[in-house]
C-alpha cells in the first residue's frame, strides 16, 4: 500500500533539473549569419565545432598555443607580432616604413581591417577615378624618365592641336574620320589614342594612390615616387611585383577599393581557419587552388607551379572550402556584411567564435607518419618543397611550395678579399629535428661585413632586422635545422651542416633566385608549416635557445660589434621528420 503511494507521488513530482555544463568562457555559435546560441569548449568539441579567434590579440599557434599547451610560456616575441599586426610599430621606424606586412607573413589585425572598410573617404574618393584607361593600357607600364616623358607629353599636346586642326579644316565629324583618310593620318591617330590611354592610365593610377594616401599628388610621370608608392599598394594588396603596374596590380586598382577590402577580410579569416583546424592542404600539389565565395585570393604569383605537372597524389585543397564555410557561418558574404560582421565581433566582450567547417582530412592526427622532398629538375626550373603524409596503404602530397637551392654567392676569405664562391644546398636524407620560431640568424664568418651594414634611418648601421628576431630576418619568422643523422658507438648523433628551411620576405626571390644553399621558403608558407606540424606531430618545448653570437664588422671606416645571446624559441620535432634533398642541377 505504502509502496503504491510512493510510487504515485514519484510519478506525478516534476522532472528532476539535470544542470547543464558551466564554463567561464562561452563561445557564441555562428550559423548562416547569426548566433544561434553559446557553447562551452567541451560541447564544442563534441559537436565538432571549431573555434575561432577573431580578436586583435592571436598569434599563430606555433607562437602562442604549441608552447601553452605544453605548459611553457610562449615566445617572447609573440607580443611584438600581435603588435606588428596591429600597426602598432614603437621605435621600429623600418616596420612603420614597410606599414603593411601581410605580404611579409605578417597579416593586419581585424582593427586594422575594420578601420580600413570603415574608410568612407577613401572609398569615395576611388569611386570618382576613371578606371577605363587603366582597362585599356598595356602593362606592364614601368618607370620613366623624367625628361623623356616630358618630351612625350609635349608631343603628345602637339599631336592632338594638330589632329583637332585638320578635323576643323576638313569638317569632319571625329579622328576616326581622319582616320579613314589616309594610312598617314590613320598612324597619327592611333599614336595619338594609345598614348592618352597611356597618359589617363598614369593618372588613374597616380589618383588611386593619392586616395590610400601613398602618394602626396599626381605629377602625371611614373617617377620614383610613383614607383614607391605603387611598391606599397602591391604590398598593402598581396601582390607580388616590382612596383610597376603589372596585370595583377591594375586588375586590383579597377576592382576597388571595397571589393580588396573585402579580399582582406577573407584572408584574414583563411589565416585564422587554417591555424585554428590545424590545415595545410591549399591544392598547389595539384596546381589547383580553390576558390572562396568565387574568388581567388592569391595572385598568379603566389601560384606558380612552372612546367611541374600535377602530382597524382596531390591532396586536394581543403583552406578554401574550410574558410568559406567559415564565411558563410558568419555572413560574410560582401563587403557590407562583412564590416558589419566584423564589427560586432570586437565590439564584443571576448572575440571568439564557433563555427561548423567541413570534417578534417582522415588522415590528420597527432601521430601522422609524414616526409619532405626538395629537389628540382632542370638548370631553369626552380626548386620545389613537398610535404607528405601517409593516409591509409598509400601516400599523399599535402603541398608543393616554390623554394631555393644554392648557388654562386659572394664570400669573404680569411684575408678579408671578397671572392665569388659557389654555395651548394646540403643533398641527401637528413632530418627536421628543430623547429625555431622568431630565429636569429648567426652570419657565417664568410658573410661579407658589406651585407651586414646598410642605410638606416639615414645614417650607416648594422642591419640588425636582418640578425633578427623579425619577420626580415635572413631566417625570416620559422626556420628547421637540417640534421644529418650519423650512428655511431655509442649512440646517433645529429651533424648540423648549417642547412635549413626557413622562412624569407624575398618573395621575388624565392621565385627565380638561388641562396647560400638554405631553401628559402615565403614566411606565410613556413608559418603554416610550422602550425600543422606541431598540430599533427608530437614535439617537446624547449623554450629559449640560449647562444652567445658576436661578429665585429667594418664599412666606411666605422666599426661596429654584433651581440645576441638567443638563438630563438625552440620545439624539437619527436620523432624527427625525414626530409631528402636531392641533386637536380645545382651549378
Amino acid at each position: 500500500m505504502f509502496a503504491s503511494i510512493a510510487t504515485l507521488l514519484l510519478a506525478l513530482a516534476p522532472p528532476t533539473t539535470v544542470a547543464a555544463p558551466t564554463c567561464e568562457h562561452k563561445a557564441p555559435v555562428y550559423r548562416g549569419g547569426r548566433t544561434i546560441g553559446e557553447r562551452c569548449p567541451d560541447e564544442l568539441r563534441a559537436a565538432h565545432m571549431t573555434t575561432l579567434d577573431l580578436g586583435d590579440s592571436w598569434a599563430p599557434y606555433s607562437f602562442d598555443g604549441a608552447a601553452i599547451a605544453a605548459g611553457v610560456a610562449p615566445p617572447s616575441y609573440r607580443d611584438t607580432f600581435i603588435a606588428l599586426a596591429d600597426q602598432r610599430f614603437g621605435d621600429d621606424t623600418l616596420a612603420a616604413s614597410d606599414h603593411d606586412l601581410e605580404l611579409y607573413g605578417i597579416t593586419p589585425s581585424p582593427r586594422v581591417v575594420l578601420a580600413a572598410m570603415d574608410g568612407t573617404t577613401r572609398h569615395s574618393c576611388h569611386d570618382a577615378i576613371d578606371d577605363d584607361p587603366l582597362r585599356a593600357v598595356r602593362v606592364p607600364l614601368r618607370r620613366e624618365d623624367p625628361s623623356e616623358a616630358q618630351a612625350r607629353r609635349k608631343t603628345q599636346a602637339r599631336r592632338l592641336a594638330y589632329i583637332a586642326a585638320v578635323i576643323a579644316r576638313r569638317g569632319l565629324a571625329d579622328p576616326a574620320e581622319l582616320a579613314a583618310q589616309s594610312p598617314a593620318y590613320a598612324r597619327l591617330v592611333a599614336d595619338a589614342e594609345r598614348d592618352a590611354i597611356r597618359l589617363g592610365a598614369i593618372a588613374a593610377l597616380q589618383a588611386h594612390l593619392v586616395c590610400d594616401g601613398l602618394l602626396q599628388r599626381a605629377s602625371g610621370i611614373v617617377d620614383g615616387a610613383t614607383r614607391q608608392a605603387l611598391a606599397a599598394y602591391q604590398r598593402r594588396h598581396w601582390i607580388v611585383a616590382h612596383g610597376e603596374l603589372d596585370a595583377d596590380t591594375r586588375d586590383a586598382l579597377i576592382a576597388g577599393s571595397r571589393e580588396l577590402d573585402f579580399r582582406l577580410a577573407l584572408r584574414l579569416l583563411r589565416q585564422r581557419v587554417a591555424d585554428a583546424a590545424g590545415l595545410i592542404e591549399d591544392g598547389s600539389a595539384r596546381n589547383a587552388w580553390g576558390t572562396v565565395l568565387g574568388r581567388q585570393l592569391d595572385p598568379a604569383d603566389l601560384r606558380y607551379q612552372g612546367d611541374d605537372p600535377p602530382l597524382s597524389n596531390g591532396a586536394p585543397d581543403s583552406i578554401s572550402p574550410a574558410t568559406e564555410a567559415a564565411a558563410r557561418a558568419l555572413g560574410w558574404l560582401d563587403f557590407a556584411t562583412t564590416r558589419d560582421g566584423l564589427r560586432s565581433i570586437l565590439a564584443a566582450d571576448a572575440h571568439t567564435v564557433a563555427v561548423a567547417l567541413p570534417p578534417p582530412p582522415a588522415y590528420h592526427s597527432r601521430t601522422l607518419p609524414l616526409r619532405a622532398v626538395i629537389d628540382r629538375h632542370g638548370a631553369d626550373d626552380r626548386a620545389t618543397l613537398t610535404l607528405y603524409a601517409q593516409a591509409g596503404d598509400g601516400e599523399l602530397a599535402l603541398v608543393r611550395w616554390p623554394t631555393t637551392v644554392g648557388g654562386w654567392k659572394a664570400e669573404k676569405l680569411a684575408n678579408g678579399r671578397v671572392v665569388k664562391k659557389h654555395k651548394p644546398s646540403d643533398t641527401g636524407p637528413r632530418v627536421w629535428r628543430d623547429l625555431v620560431v622568431a630565429p636569429v640568424w648567426f652570419a657565417p664568418d664568410g658573410t661579407p661585413d658589406d651585407d651586414l651594414v646598410g642605410r638606416r634611418d639615414g645614417h650607416w648601421a648594422v642591419k640588425e632586422d636582418l640578425i633578427g628576431p623579425g619577420y626580415r630576418s635572413a631566417y625570416g619568422l620559422v626556420m628547421l635545422i637540417h640534421h644529418q643523422p650519423v650512428i655511431l658507438r655509442d649512440g646517433t648523433h645529429m651533424l648540423d651542416h648549417g642547412i635549413r628551411t626557413h622562412g624569407s620576405v624575398s618573395y621575388r626571390s624565392i621565385l627565380v633566385g638561388d641562396s647560400h644553399g638554405c631553401h628559402r621558403l615565403y614566411n606565410h608558407h613556413v608559418l603554416r608549416l610550422a602550425n600543422f606540424l606541431l598540430r599533427n606531430h608530437s614535439y617537446v618545448v624547449h623554450g629559449a635557445a640560449e647562444e652567445h653570437y658576436i661578429r665585429r664588422v667594418r664599412r666606411h671606416g666605422r666599426r661596429w660589434t654584433i651581440r645576441r645571446d638567443e638563438r630563438g624559441f625552440r620545439y624539437e620535432l619527436t620523432p624527427p621528420v625525414p626530409i631528402e634533398v636531392g641533386r637536380g642541377v645545382l651549378d
